[in-house]
């Protein structure tokens, strides 16, 4: 009985195997969101935001005149738009094949909800000519997405889905699962607080690395200190997290390939976010290094969600 009740709330790996078009496109539409977030910091980054000042047409055109600026942004709406169909395509196989199975059905409906007020931001953002609330919205929105595709990559995983069988020790003697979960919360957080940075020109407001550098704080400046700092303190709170989180499973999870995958995508992009966020101060902001911050920071928000959802749907029932 109990294993029917599973079979139905879940999806099972037989039906995983006769449908590979789902694993393929939660991995692409991931992939494809994360190279959009890159771009879209490229946009903003080289100033070209307005580079079509009108929307959803460019220049009152479908296809935007020959101009660099424009084309830089136009690419973004393309981008974004073979995003959103591998996004609307998740849900309608997701709608005619596993409406049954929450965890692929609700996340990919999600998915496609969040994605309509993506859109609607973006054109919000250009219309009133970048605001910065918008600009904020748009980024925590867009990781949004991130996790909900990360969480039907988790799902659609079959080395995932049997971790408590194949390495008993990371749930019957760590807490892993619970630290997965507090480290992915702690990353969405922590890229607002980056968004909150750029978005409020706080990012030079500390100019030395890993101390502020200033001596003194006037008035004018320590708001913009404050949020410096906030966003630092956040970010060695998730490297700390990271660390115990790969501790464990370096200790417990090596005989599992894919766990020893994760592990070391996921300490490298660590090292890489660090050593970008210090470019970013000691170099002032170079284009190449705010682009990949952000991208990266994207990236391992993706993988510590993929690991949050696969060990707590893992984990023994009791």
């Amino acid at each position: 009985m109990r294993e029917s009740v599973i079979h139905k709330v879940d999806i099972t790996d037989s039906e995983l195997q006769g449908h590979n078009l789902l694993r393929i496109l939660s991995v692409t539409a991931l992939f494809s969101t994360l190279l959009l977030i890159a771009v879209g910091s490229y946009v903003r980054v080289s100033g070209n935001g307005l580079g079509c000042p009108d929307w959803p047409l460019c220049y009152g055109q479908a296809v935007p005149p020959f101009e660099y600026s424009a084309w830089v942004e136009f690419s973004h709406r393309l981008l974004g738009g073979v995003v959103g169909l591998q996004i609307v395509a998740l849900a309608w196989l997701a709608w005619t094949r596993f409406r049954d199975r929450p965890w692929v059905f609700r996340p990919a409906l999600a998915a496609v909800i969040v994605l309509v007020v993506q859109v609607s931001l973006g054109g919000l953002h250009v219309l009133n000519e970048l605001p910065r609330w918008t600009g904020l919205v748009h980024t925590g929105v867009a990781m949004a997405i991130v996790g909900l595709l990360a969480v039907l990559v988790a799902v659609t995983q079959p080395g995932l889905r049997d971790l408590n069988r194949r390495v008993p020790k990371l749930f019957s003697e760590t807490s892993l699962p619970r630290w997965t979960i507090v480290g992915a919360a702690a990353t969405y957080l922590l890229l607002l607080t980056g968004s909150l940075v750029t978005r409020t020109g706080s990012s030079l407001a500390c100019p030395s690395f890993p101390h502020c550098g200033l001596s003194e704080v006037g008035s004018q400046l320590q708001p913009y200190v404050t949020i410096q700092l906030l966003h630092r303190f956040s970010a060695f709170t998730v490297a700390g997290i990271v660390i115990v989180i790969l501790v464990y499973l370096l200790r417990y999870g090596r005989s599992h390939v894919l766990l020893r995958r994760l592990s070391a995508v996921l300490g490298l992009l660590l090292l890489i976010q660090f050593a970008l966020g210090i470019s970013n101060v000691l170099l002032a902001l170079p284009m190449w290094s705010r682009i990949l911050h952000l991208a990266t920071g994207a990236s391992i928000w993706g993988v510590m969600t993929l690991l949050a959802v696969a060990l707590y749907r893992a984990r023994p029932a009791h």
